[in-house]
């Protein structure tokens, strides 16, 4: 089972930096999954965070990766906490466990920074940012916030 939460559509573009800390309250014993979308107006929506960790019952807290990802005005942050999803991709990732865990509470711990005032260093586009975009790219159902980012 998978659930998604998603945030309110941002006022201003906003910075996510550093390293994110989910911290959960579970029952059940196995693997979950999390990851972090920047979802546009239209349900279009990039992965571009996402880490595993073993469940076993009770609290816990673990780092995903660490991140720098704008959000543009409008964008919402999505929050997946799920199974995980093996394939040719994330072939590094633990094998599912296919056991039942219910998550019963989530808190996502994370800096922002305000991108205004940045200056673009010089030299083109990364390369791979097509390909990863092109990868990492999916349709999101848009349903009501669940939270707010300050």
């Amino acid at each position: 089972m998978t659930h998604q939460g998603a945030g309110c559509p941002l006022a201003k573009a906003t910075r996510l930096t550093g390293t994110p800390r989910l911290s959960l309250t579970a029952e059940g014993h196995g693997n979950v999954m999390v990851k972090l979308y920047d979802v546009a107006p239209d349900g279009t929506a990039v992965m571009f965070d996402e880490q595993v960790s073993t469940v076993d019952g009770g609290e816990l807290a673990f780092d995903l990766q660490s991140t720098d990802w704008t959000l543009a005005a409008g964008h919402s942050l999505a929050v997946e906490i799920g199974t995980i999803q093996a394939n040719a991709l994330n072939d590094w990732i633990d094998t599912p466990s296919r056991k039942k865990i219910e998550v019963t509470g989530a808190r996502l711990e994370l800096a922002t920074d305000d991108p205004a005032d940045d200056v673009a260093t010089e030299g083109a586009r990364a390369p791979y940012l097509d390909t990863y975009l092109g990868i990492y790219t999916s349709k999101l159902p848009i349903g009501e916030p669940e939270f707010t980012l300050p």
